[in-house]
Formats: structure tokens, C-alpha cells, sequence
């Protein structure tokens, strides 16, 4: 009996401790290789990136940390060997149940594979802008550290 109560208090002893953010890389990935990023348009969903101005932030954050912030018609005029080091941005925003999921994809732009993927979640309403802020934060703050780690 003892064991088990031992296990259980370890057990919610590490779930408190989890992080709200999530950074996992693909094998090989790195975001060395790529000094071009293209942040895909919305989807139109209620609760699209663009409707809460999160793609600019993001770009601005983006290109701040030497990344070059381009769009769809740049890309295709791009050269092959530039093309190959750009990177595709994907990002959503999730609510349910007073949470909110930000997430950020990041997949290579000539093969559609996924590099890296960044999620954050925090408590709150989607439409209160204090709570949407800090989801964006914190999945800033990761990104932050994979640029600085990585280039």
C-alpha cells in the first residue's frame, strides 16, 4: 500500500512539473540551415492566427532573430538553392475548456518535411488579449532559445 502511494505522489509530483511548452525537432533538423521563413496564410477558421494579429508579431519576432520573413509570390522567384533554405511557418491557436493551445510548425519549404514543432498552452479565453498575449510569449520565449541555440 505504501509503494502505491509512494508511486501515485511521484506520479502527480511530475505532472506538475511539466512545462506548458513543447519544443520537438525532426532527426537532423536545425535552424541553421535556413535563413527564410514563409508563414502560411490562415485557413479561415474562427480562430486563425491572422484574426488576432499573431503572424505579424510572429513574423516581426522572426525576423529580429536574423530570419527573412518573405512571402508565397517572393518564394516562387526564389533561385533552387535559395528556396532550400527556407522554412514554412504554420501556426494555430486552439481554445477549448478556458485553455488555449498556440502551436508553430515549422517544415521545410522544397520537401514539406516538419523540422520542428513549438507548442505552448495557458489558461484563459481565446478572445481576452492578456491570455492570447501569454500563449504567444511563451511560445516565443521557446523559440528564442532553439534560434539563439541553433545559429
Amino acid at each position: 500500500m505504501k509503494m502505491r502511494i509512494l508511486s501515485l505522489a511521484l506520479a502527480l509530483t511530475l505532472v506538475g512539473c511539466a512545462t506548458p511548452n513543447r519544443l520537438v525537432y525532426s532527426s537532423g533538423f536545425s535552424f541553421a540551415n535556413y535563413d527564410y521563413l514563409v508563414i502560411a496564410k490562415s485557413e479561415g477558421r474562427d480562430t486563425s492566427t491572422a484574426l488576432y494579429g499573431m503572424d505579424v508579431e510572429f513574423a516581426n519576432l522572426m525576423s529580429r532573430y536574423n530570419m527573412k520573413v518573405i512571402g508565397n509570390k517572393e518564394y516562387e522567384k526564389l533561385a533552387p538553392e535559395i528556396q532550400k533554405r527556407t522554412l514554412d511557418a504554420r501556426m494555430s491557436v486552439t481554445a477549448s475548456n478556458k485553455r488555449i493551445l498556440f502551436a508553430v510548425s515549422f517544415d521545410d519549404a522544397v520537401t514539406g518535411r516538419t523540422g520542428a514543432s513549438i507548442t505552448a498552452f495557458t489558461k484563459g479565453n481565446v478572445f481576452d488579449v492578456d491570455a492570447r498575449t501569454k500563449a504567444f510569449e511563451a511560445v516565443s520565449g521557446t523559440i528564442i532559445k532553439a534560434l539563439q541555440q541553433d545559429k
